[in-house]
């Protein structure tokens, strides 16, 4: 059996390096000169900075990513985050068991027993994490720590995720445990997975666009530089552009409906800091910033991602539809400065990447639950678009693989 995989990021290089351990024979094709998608290293004045993703996995080692990189023989360590997450409330840090102490005894009660309900509740319909909150309290507080979480984590405000979402994903978190730093960074997850396509026998072609994907005679036919032949095509390219790709098979209503989904947009500022700003390796929950939601300082754990002697801090925002991105950067930048007012003695700005459009943090808001499967047999669709219930980030990339590989098999 033949496979074509359409995109070196992430979920293309998982289902790559699944499906040629499973026996197939794969190849990938990328238009970019180096696989990992938004999930690379950039190496920049002796600084990795990361193509995307913040150098973290949700769920350490414990997490649908950890299991699939153990399962392949990656060989990947992932350091787990020591504490998980502190939140910076009126200029003091609180662990997340913390939280309850900082409201008036009428509300701590209520605190309490939301911190129950997403450990062990549950929601139904469609209402958002914020009116859900709503109904069981009414504390500006509550409201800016939800939006802090769900900026992070999803690039969304807690108003724009369903509150059902963030219920099964705080459940895996306290199931799973936090995030964790792979060694080498993001960049040291995609060297591994290369290294084993490459021991499997996997061809990888970088800058190679896929121009078109079409069937003949009961194969795929998928055209690059030339055109070759294939028993199924997973694609890493988003929907949108596999609607485009694959517009004269999948059927129009399909591609009229993936057309009309929003992607997730964010901001990240990446900053050289002479000492460690935060002196730990979790997030630093921000909801009390005007437009910051986090920041992490990952070389508390993986040292290596900065020169020696030095730190990388990177923070996180969620970026609006119709923003100007370049208010949303100055008011990101005056929150570090706020944040931290040594800033300006310690640290200088590395860089600050924009993630929108056709580029954006997530293809598909959390919530969307984007089938792998096609209407099309033989043609799935893997990535940042196609996340279960409760998974997030590249934990919910990986889960969305492991789900697109169960319909493989079926299937085949």
């Amino acid at each position: 059996m033949r496979a074509c995989i359409v995109g070196a990021g992430l979920g293309g290089l998982l289902a790559a390096a699944n499906l040629a351990r499973e026996g197939f024979k794969v190849e990938v094709f990328e238009k970019l000169p180096y696989p990992g998608g938004r999930f690379t290293n950039l190496p920049y004045r002796g600084y990795q900075l990361s193509t995307g993703a913040l150098h973290m996995i949700p769920h350490a080692e414990r997490g649908p990513l950890g299991k699939m990189l153990r399962q392949l023989g990656a060989g990947v360590e992932i350091i787990p985050s020591q504490p998980q997450a502190k939140f910076r409330i009126s200029g003091r840090d609180y662990e997340y068991e913390e939280l309850p102490s900082l409201f008036p005894l009428r509300d701590k009660l209520k605190v309490a027993k939301i911190i129950a309900m997403l450990k062990l509740g549950r929601a139904t319909g469609e209402e958002s994490y914020r009116s859900w909150l709503e109904k069981q309290i009414r504390n500006e507080l509550v409201f800016k720590i939800a939006d802090s979480f769900t900026g992070w984590s999803l690039s969304l405000k807690a108003s724009e995720v369903p509150a059902k979402e963030v219920i099964a994903q705080t459940k895996n978190i306290n199931k799973l445990g936090g995030p964790g730093i792979p060694a080498g960074g993001c960049g040291g997850v995609t060297k591994a997975l290369v290294d084993v396509l490459q021991s499997e026998g996997a061809e990888l072609h970088l800058k190679q666009r896929v121009k078109a994907i079409k069937q003949k005679g009961g194969a795929f036919e998928v055209l690059a530089e030339e055109k070759r032949s294939y028993d199924i095509v997973v694609s890493n390219a988003g929907p949108k552009v596999t609607a485009e790709l694959a517009r004269t098979i999948l059927p129009e209503e399909y591609a009229r409906a993936v057309s009309r989904i929003k992607g997730a947009a964010g901001i990240k500022i990446s900053v050289a800091c002479k000492k460690p700003m935060l002196g730990h390796s979790g997030v630093l929950f921000t909801p009390e910033a005007e437009r910051i939601n986090g920041i992490n300082e990952v070389t508390n754990a993986v040292p290596e991602l900065a020169p020696p002697g030095e730190h990388l801090l990177m923070s996180h925002q969620r970026l609006a539809e119709g923003a100007d991105v370049k208010r949303e950067i100055e008011l990101g930048l005056r929150d570090l400065r706020e944040l931290f007012p040594d800033f300006k003695k310690y640290c200088r700005v590395l860089a600050v990447q924009v993630y929108r459009n056709s580029w954006p943090v997530n293809r598909a808001p959390s919530g969307t639950h984007l089938s792998p499967a096609t209407p099309v047999k033989g043609l799935y669709i893997v990535g940042d678009a196609v996340k279960p219930e409760g998974w997030m980030e590249t934990d919910g990339i990986a889960a969305g693989v492991e789900e697109a590989l169960r319909h493989i098999k079926a299937s085949y």
